[in-house]
Formats: C-alpha cells, sequence, structure tokens
C-alpha cells in the first residue's frame, strides 16, 4: 500500500484518472503524475480537436436514478452538491484565475431535466425501480421525479413552472406515444470537456504533474521485474523511449484498459456507442430556442430485449448548434491482437484519430437512431446528421466499475476502469472511493468494484460473446459518407453516418 511520499504514476487523464489523482494529492500524498497521449493543456478535451477517449466529449447525462443500484444513487446525489459548488466557484472567481479553455460564462452542470422512458404503457424495469428506490432512501428527490401519464404529478409540475410540462410533453411522439416512465427536474447534463479542463487544473493547484501528448506522454509498455514467482510493475515506458518509475502504477486508460493490463480482458471489454450529431444552422433561431437546454431536456428510451431493441437517448444543443444523439443498444466491438500479449486477441478502440482510422458507424446503429429521431422530431429531417463519432467505453462485466489491485503483481498495479458509460456523473467524488481502494479502507464500494472475472456459462455483459459475436465491427456494413443526410428510416437508399 503507498504512503504519502510513494511514487505514483496514473496512466489516462480521463475520469477516473483525474479524479483519482485530485483526491489523492489532496489527502497529502505528494508524487503523482499522470500520463496521457493526447495534448489537453492545449486541445482543451475538445474532441474536435482530436481527442478521442469517452471523457472527451461535448456533454453527458447526468442523473441519480438508478433502479435499485443503491450505491450509485447515493453517490450521483453527493455529485450534484459538487457539481453545484464547482458551478458556484467557476462563476465567482476572477477569470484571470481560471485555465485556459474556461471562463466565468462557463457552466459544468446544466439542470435542464433528463426523461426515463420506456416502451409500452406500464412502468416496469429499471423504471420501476427507480421510483420505488427513491421514494424509500430519498424522499425529497423522489419528489422531483414526475411520472408520465399521470395526471395529479402534471398537474404538480405545472405549479413548479409550465416550462416543465412543456419539456414532460417534448417526447410524446415516440412510439406513438406509448411510453412509460419519468420526468427528473433535478436532473441535467455534464459539459463533458469543459468539467475536464477544470478538473485538471484542480489537480494541477494541488500538485499533480502532468505528461501530455505524443510521444511523451503516450504509453507504450508496463516495465515488469520478476523476482522468482514474484513480479512487480517498476514503472512504464512512454513512446518517446523514456523508463518513467514508479511505486505504484494506476491504469485508468477507458477503453484501452484491457490492451494495456492483458489480465483485464476477462473483466472489462472496450465497446463502441454510436454517436450522432446534428449541427442546427444559425438561421434556424426556431430550432436553436426549441432544443436549448431551458425548453429540451436530455432523455433515454429503451425498448424491451429483443431483435429491434434500442438503448439510446439525446442532448440539449451545444453552445455551438450540436445536437447529439447516442445509441448503446448494441455496443460494437472491434478485436485486435494484444500488443504485448501473445496469442491474445482484445477489443481495441479504433476512432477517427487511430493509426487506422474510422469515420464511420455501423449502418445498424445509424438507422435505430434515425428511426427513434424521426419519430420523436420530424421537424429535423429536413436537416439530416452532419457528424458521427464512435465513442469507446470500457463495459465490465456487470456494469460495475473495477477498482481494485491486479492480482500478482505484489500490490504495484492497479485498476480503475469499467466505467460502462455512466462514470462521468462522479468526476468531482469518484476518486474518493478510488482512494479507500488503494489504502484498503473498506467501504460500500469495495465488495462491488472488487476485482472479478467472467464466469463461463453467463452473458456477462456481452463479453462472453468474444470476436465471433454479432457485435464484432469486421463483420457488420458500415454506413457510408454522405453529408447532410435525410433522417428517414429508408437508410440503405442514402446512408451517411
Amino acid at each position: 500500500m503507498p504512503s504519502a511520499d510513494s511514487k505514483i504514476i496514473i496512466v489516462g487523464a480521463g475520469v477516473f484518472g483525474l479524479s483519482t489523482a485530485l483526491w489523492l494529492a489532496r489527502d497529502g500524498y505528494k508524487d503523482i503524475t499522470v500520463f496521457d497521449r493526447c495534448a489537453f493543456d492545449t486541445n482543451y478535451y475538445n474532441p474536435a480537436n482530436g481527442c478521442d477517449g469517452a471523457s472527451s466529449d461535448i456533454n453527458k447525462i447526468f442523473r441519480m436514478a438508478y433502479g435499485d443500484k443503491l450505491n450509485y444513487q447515493s453517490l450521483a446525489i453527493e455529485a450534484r452538491d459538487m457539481w453545484l459548488a464547482w458551478d458556484k466557484t467557476i462563476k465567482e472567481v476572477n477569470p484571470a484565475s481560471l485555465p485556459q479553455g474556461l471562463t466565468p460564462e462557463d457552466k459544468l452542470f446544466y439542470v435542464c431535466g433528463c426523461y426515463f422512458m420506456g416502451e409500452g404503457l406500464t412502468l416496469e424495469g429499471e423504471n420501476k425501480d427507480s421510483l420505488d428506490t427513491m421514494t424509500k432512501t430519498a424522499p425529497d428527490f423522489r419528489k422531483m421525479l414526475f411520472v408520465k401519464n399521470d395526471a395529479e404529478d402534471e398537474e404538480r409540475l405545472g405549479r413548479i413552472s409550465p416550462k416543465w410540462v412543456e419539456k414532460y410533453h417534448l417526447l410524446d411522439r415516440i412510439n406513438n406515444g406509448e411510453t412509460n416512465g419519468f420526468l427528473d427536474i433535478n436532473a441535467g447534463i455534464n459539459i463533458s470537456d469543459k468539467a475536464c479542463v477544470y478538473a485538471r487544473y484542480l489537480c494541477v493547484q494541488a500538485g499533480v504533474k502532468f505528461v501530455l501528448g505524443e510521444p511523451q506522454g503516450q504509453f507504450k509498455t508496463l516495465i515488469i521485474e520478476s523476482n522468482g514467482t514474484q513480479k512487480r510493475v517498476a514503472g512504464i515506458k512512454t513512446c518517446d523511449g523514456k523508463r518513467h518509475f514508479g511505486d505504484l502504477v494506476i491504469v485508468a486508460a477507458g477503453g484501452w484498459t484491457a490492451s494495456i493490463v492483458p489480465e483485464a480482458h476477462n473483466i472489462v471489454e472496450a465497446t463502441a456507442g454510436t454517436v450522432m450529431f446534428i449541427d442546427i444552422p444559425k438561421h434556424r433561431q426556431d430550432l436553436w430556442k426549441r432544443f436549448h437546454s431551458d425548453n429540451y431536456p436530455a432523455w433515454c428510451y429503451w425498448t424491451r430485449e429483443g431483435e429491434d431493441f434500442f438503448d439510446g437517448g439525446g442532448f440539449p444543443i451545444s453552445k455551438e448548434g450540436r445536437l447529439k444523439f447516442i445509441f448503446r443498444g448494441r455496443k460494437f466491438t472491434n478485436f485486435q491482437d494484444h500488443v504485448t500479449e501473445p496469442n491474445l486477441r482484445v477489443s481495441i478502440p479504433r476512432t477517427k484519430y487511430s493509426k487506422d482510422p474510422i469515420n464511420t458507424v455501423p449502418l445498424y446503429g445509424l438507422s435505430k437512431l434515425k428511426e427513434i429521431v424521426c419519430q420523436a422530431f420530424p421537424e429535423l429531417a429536413e436537416l439530416g446528421f452532419t457528424d458521427s463519432r464512435l465513442c469507446w467505453y470500457p463495459d465490465s462485466i456487470d456494469e460495475d466499475f473495477v477498482v481494485d489491485y491486479v492480482p500478482g503483481y505484489s500490490d504495484s498495479l492497479f485498476v480503475c476502469s469499467g466505467g460502462c458509460g455512466h462514470a462521468f456523473k462522479f468526476l468531482p467524488i469518484l476518486g474518493r472511493h478510488v482512494k479507500n481502494q488503494i489504502e484498503r479502507i473498506p467501504d460500500q464500494f469495495t465488495p462491488v468494484w472488487k476485482w472479478r472475472a467472467a464466469e463461463e456459462g453467463k452473458p456477462n455483459n456481452g463479453l462472453s460473446e468474444g470476436e465471433t459475436g454479432p457485435r464484432e465491427m469486421s463483420k457488420l456494413e458500415m454506413a457510408g459518407r454522405e453529408f447532410p443526410s435525410p433522417i428517414t428510416t429508408n437508410t440503405r437508399l442514402r446512408t451517411l453516418c
């Protein structure tokens, strides 16, 4: 277990790496260095500037509704207060003291509400579990959840503001109105690139060092020392040929985790969500207003399991006029040879900025998004999708995070991963619980985040499919590049990505 004087290396400057570094540094750890191949000090986590990690994004959903997972619900409620505190500080601080890429006008958390909807008129599944759990454990927050198709809740919502009632009905066209769910008016979105800029700034203020950009910040290999049957990680080698030694190496590399730590391939897997964008022209101020966070909530919609399963949603318009829609009903994989482990194939992210770049998305994901967006917002059909992205997350076997020492390395190698697309909201608080696991201080997450492995005969959140499964991208038809593309369900006539 490390001490305050231990030399700690963190691989990855996304949500896990930043939050871990911040909480360690603020608790007295004096020698922390974070490595990342992206030059976040100059590109400010903006995905348009060559960033392709999951944390480098324009926005993420912030929610406290977590079905029956009380631990995550409680953590999100705690994180919400911290997001509001961060925004208050940014607004009131001397502008000269803010980092480049951030101004006092920037907000990290927009309380625009989030609509959670499912197929059919009967409230069931995670939606029902969320309401039940909050009723029992967080009654004040439960009062801010308004059930769809409930006249009393709609009346109650109208007493708060007519604006919320407009949001309550904004998605009525989906599935011809035959949907269930609730609107949470305490939820919203995080502006993820700005949030990472601020978190990195707080890390620097606390004494954390960063080595960023290629080749100096780009991980190449672990430095592993063996002594008989014992082995330990002594540091890392970067792509500029330098060796960096430390007492503890923490791998917080998101979708690249299993390609760095081969033992992790049986617990986490890189999977890609389909992300589509619509850039609203400046002259369409009617649409800018309609999809502004004041008038439009974030939303999630899922259908029952089956061949046409959908799990996705949308976000309010960004300051630059960009609407974002996501599909995660089928999470795609990209199997490649492991860099250091012979005879091992793992899913590795492939993005617009990879050595073998990809500038399209699977047609399957695109067609699913077109169907739902066309239902919900036919007024967008004339504009069409204008850009795309594959967003690579590290999926764990059970959708719980993986925050633990890697067995067999004498407590010298630690992994923070398995975000499963829901970790970002915890950025301000996540590191506190990571620090507990590093220091072997048991808390409510210790049994949930411990090192574990896929069990034979179980689906393991898709990980058991491996390279032969239906999600492997090399076997899929990919969308073509055609912009702008009309949002119709006839994707084979005119495809886009």
